[in-house]
């Protein structure tokens, strides 16, 4: 019998230790699987902050008048405007529902810092985006027009964080006229004024003068220039060391005529080869059109009244 009691109470506290070993397993904190939410304080979710945007206030920012602001400088030397980047202004709004502190500003160049920051929870941030961190999309589009995309960032201070992007377009209206986006014309300048002599019934008038006020030099192989007069079908004419071949009109180099290019303060005397173009009994108004063949680029397009 004593036996008895003693295996009884033997297992008794066999079982209370277990139970208790139990108890202290349960109340172990055990590690959160990946992609749990961490916690913090009473078993609480950490929520990363909320971000918007506002593609409707960035859309009229940036899009309206001017799309967005250019940053140009000028070579010292040419005098040529080189663009640097783009300034736009862009709008956030960020909340974080546990009302922790959060870190926060605008990343230009995708790398994940933030690069401008800002402290308030809403409002307008000016940024100068570097013309590196933008895409020259002339080719998909119209010339002059560039392609960025940028990033909102908030952090709490638990080291949650959320980010937002906005796309913007950029508009450089200097290049714009150096290709399709008006008339596909580059930043070439050339004066056409009536030449010397009144037009005659012959086929060999001097018609119009035409002189480059600016631009690049160009080589003569890569030019073609033709003429319309009063409106009638173009009549292509034959470059300077071409005249009297096969078009109707030629043109004559004056200026520095020593080497193979068009240059500014060179021009050129359009006149008449074998055709009467313009004759005595009429005001003949002369268009004229010079193309960059190889680019397929319309340099110039001007007019003036023989007479």
């Amino acid at each position: 019998m004593q036996l008895t009691r003693t295996l009884n109470v033997i297992t008794l506290a066999c079982l209370l230790f277990l139970t208790g070993c139990f108890g202290i397993t349960g109340d172990t904190i055990t590690p959160e699987a990946d992609g749990q939410n961490t916690t913090i304080g009473n078993n609480s979710t950490n929520h990363a902050p909320f971000i918007d945007t506002s593609s409707l206030l960035n859309s009229i920012m940036y899009m309206e008048d001017e799309i967005t602001q250019t940053n140009v400088s000028f070579d010292p030397f040419t005098g040529d405007e080189i663009l640097n980047g783009f300034n736009v202004t862009l709008h956030h709004a960020v909340i974080d529902i546990d009302g922790d502190a959060m870190t926060m500003g605008w990343d230009h160049d995708l790398d994940g810092n933030i690069d401008v920051s800002t402290t308030v929870s809403s409002g307008f941030t000016e940024l100068s985006i570097d013309i590196a961190q933008w895409t020259n999309v002339s080719d998909l589009i119209e010339s002059g027009y560039y392609h960025t995309m940028v990033t909102f960032i908030a952090i709490d201070e638990h080291g949650a964080g959320n980010a937002e992007f906005v796309e913007i377009w950029g508009y450089y209206e200097a290049e714009a006229e150096d290709g399709s986006a008006f008339g596909n014309l580059a930043l070439y300048v050339m004066d056409a004024e009536d030449a010397s002599g009144s037009p005659s019934d012959g086929v060999a008038d001097k018609l119009v003068r035409v002189t480059m006020t600016q631009g690049s030099d160009i080589n003569w192989a890569a030019i073609s220039v033709k003429i319309s007069v009063n409106n009638e079908a173009p009549v292509t004419c034959n470059n300077p060391g071409a005249e009297g071949s096969g078009g109707g009109c030629d043109l004559l180099e004056f200026g520095d005529s020593s080497d193979q290019v068009w240059s500014v303060g060179d021009g050129v005397t359009i006149m008449e080869n074998g055709q009467d173009i313009c004759s005595a009994s009429a005001t003949c108004t002369v268009s004229v059109t010079i193309t960059n063949t190889q680019e397929g680029k319309t340099l110039d397009e001007s007019s003036a009244v023989a007479e």
